[in-house]
Formats: structure tokens, sequence, C-alpha cells
């Protein structure tokens, strides 16, 4: 896998761009990663795909190697950088693949940007609730999620920062616009109700279908990362055909 240098960005551009790494050949696939991560958490999936796909793998402003960044003060601000890294790599269309709070990043690149997207993957996408009336609960489980997904190289910013953007964000409204298929898949034995969760954005978004895991936990990447390749990769071969 290579990097995406700052030198190969165009100057006006860089003081904002993300760090990026990108691998292999073929369409493209964009990895965004969850909060209290970096791309790092999808390595597992790179290394299985990079040998059919062109792998785009950023670390989110804030962490990781893009932490010279300060962190986002909205979804839709870290959905702009992943759109503005795709124009300085010149991807006209690309699957998007979303993990725990990356999907929520995910979703709205995927319903602002429809021309761009042809497939969308949502893994352990997370819990679906109002601005300000997230549970107690739900906030637990985000935490629990970061913990779990949280990478030495993640940076120091602050993880509970990054789930309030979460809080103040109903991505209901993005999944409702997206109009790419779109594959959820998540773990049977997650620490929050996703089956259910599932379940209810393969209601919501048009072109959906859930896969559920069996036995995938809170560590579902990467420990059950052959898994979740079983399921995704005949879904994007299906969805390369399709289109």
């Amino acid at each position: 896998m290579t990097a995406l240098t700052l030198r190969a960005i165009p100057a006006a551009r860089r003081a904002s761009a993300l760090y990026c790494a990108t691998g292999g050949s073929g369409f493209p696939l964009l990895f965004i990663h969850g909060f209290g991560a970096s791309g790092d958490v999808f390595q597992p999936l790179v290394s299985k795909l990079a040998g059919r796909y062109q792998t785009i793998v950023p670390d989110l402003r804030g962490h990781g190697r893009s932490r010279r960044l300060p962190l986002a003060d909205s979804i839709e601000r870290m959905a702009a950088d992943v759109g503005d890294l795709l124009d300085l790599l010149r991807i006209g269309r690309t699957f998007v693949i979303g993990h725990a709070g990356g999907s929520a990043i995910a979703a709205h690149v995927a319903a602002k940007q429809p021309g761009r997207v042809c497939g969308l993957v949502l893994i352990s996408p997370p819990e679906i609730q109002s601005p300000g009336r997230r549970s107690l609960g739900a906030r637990l489980r985000d935490g629990l999620s970061a913990a779990f997904s949280h990478n030495a190289n993640a940076g120091d910013h602050d993880v509970q920062a990054c789930q309030r953007l979460l809080q103040k964000s109903d991505y209901r409204l993005q999944l409702r616009s997206i109009t790419a298929p779109t594959l959820v898949v998540a773990g049977d034995h997650e620490p929050a109700p996703i089956v259910r969760q599932a379940r209810e954005i393969a209601q919501i978004v048009s072109n959906s279908t859930p896969a559920i895991i069996r036995g995938g936990g809170a560590s579902l990447l990467p420990n059950h990362a052959d898994a979740v390749i079983k399921v995704l990769a005949p879904w994007l071969e299906q969805q390369e055909r399709a289109a």
C-alpha cells in the first residue's frame, strides 16, 4: 500500500488534505473508518481486496496520520473532506465502505453525491437516534464500539467529542436519500442491538440488504474479517456486473 503524499496534491488544497493510503488496481473502493480509530482498522479487508480493486484508505481529520488537521465540527464536514479527497485523486465512481461511526459519514457521501457512489457498505453502523435524544445505553455502546476499534495510531483527539458529532446528526435523513445499492453488515453478538439496527436501515434504504454474521461481536473488524469478506466480496462482484 502506498501513501498519498502532500507533494501529489495541488498547493492550494494541501492544507486540508486527508492523509490517504492507496493500493491495488481496478475499480475503486473507498474505506471510511470509525471514531477513535484510523484507516489501519481496514487492513484485514484491504489485504484481501487489493488484488482486485483499487483501495483508498484515508485517515479522517483529527485521526491517525491526519491528526495535524483539527477535528471537524460536523459529520457533514467529514463527508466533505472525503469528497475533496476523491476529487484530488480524480476518482469518479467508487464503492464506499464505512465502519461504525464512519458509516454515518459514508451515508452522507452517498446521499449528497449519488452519482459518485455505485455501491455502499455499512459495517456495524451506529444506532439511529434523533439529535439530542440518544439514550444513555446508546452512548455507552458508542463508547464501547470506539474502544474496540481504537488504534494506537488514532491520535490524541477526544473520542467523546467525535461521538457528539453523531448526536448532532440525524443520519436517517441521508439514509432515506440513498439510491445506491447498499449492504448492511453486522454481527449478531455486537453490544448494541445491531441485528435490529441493520434491518431497520435496510427498511429505510430502498435498495439495501442486511447481512448478519453469526458469532460476530464488537470486534467484527479485525476478528471476523474472513466472515465479512465472504459476504462482501460476492456482493461487490454482483454490483460490478450490474453497473
